[in-house]
């Protein structure tokens, strides 16, 4: 499986030994910086591979290792950028959102649509198993 750099390298018709020849690097030094984290390479590698791809260092990093971020704005009720209009279906849904999100989830926009779809659109099948889980009977 290629790599995100591999990826916007063939995107941008760049190849390891062009780059190493207009930025004076070793290909040897960029194909094994290829192998390792990012956030490890040296700055000769990142002003390397940032430079032949027009991009600043940072915005490069950051395309390949994007920095996740919880967004929640109780003013506007929305989750990742999506309104809830219900304030008690926003509640529920954030209560959902924070719990999970300390748990190591990391929900983005779809996710927070598939909870809205379920709040206003709930599932039988998916409430009947809610409720054999907790030991309720079928109304």
């Amino acid at each position: 499986m290629l790599s995100k750099i591999s990826i916007l390298l063939t995107n941008h018709q760049l190849t390891l030994k062009n780059i190493s020849q207009n930025q004076h690097l070793s290909e040897q030094d960029l194909r094994k910086a290829l192998d390792e984290n990012p956030d490890n390479w040296s700055s000769s590698v990142l002003s390397a591979l940032s430079s032949s791809l027009n991009m600043r260092p940072g915005d490069l990093l950051e395309l390949l290792d994007p920095v996740y971020s919880l967004k929640i704005n109780d003013h506007s009720q929305m989750i990742q950028g999506i309104y809830i209009e219900d304030p008690e279906i926003y509640e529920q849904i954030r209560f959902v959102v924070e719990s999970e999100h300390l748990e190591g989830w990391q929900p983005d926009e779809e996710d927070i649509l598939r909870l809205l779809d379920e709040a206003l659109n709930p599932s039988p099948t998916f409430q009947t198993e809610i409720s054999q889980i907790w030991g309720e009977e079928d109304d």
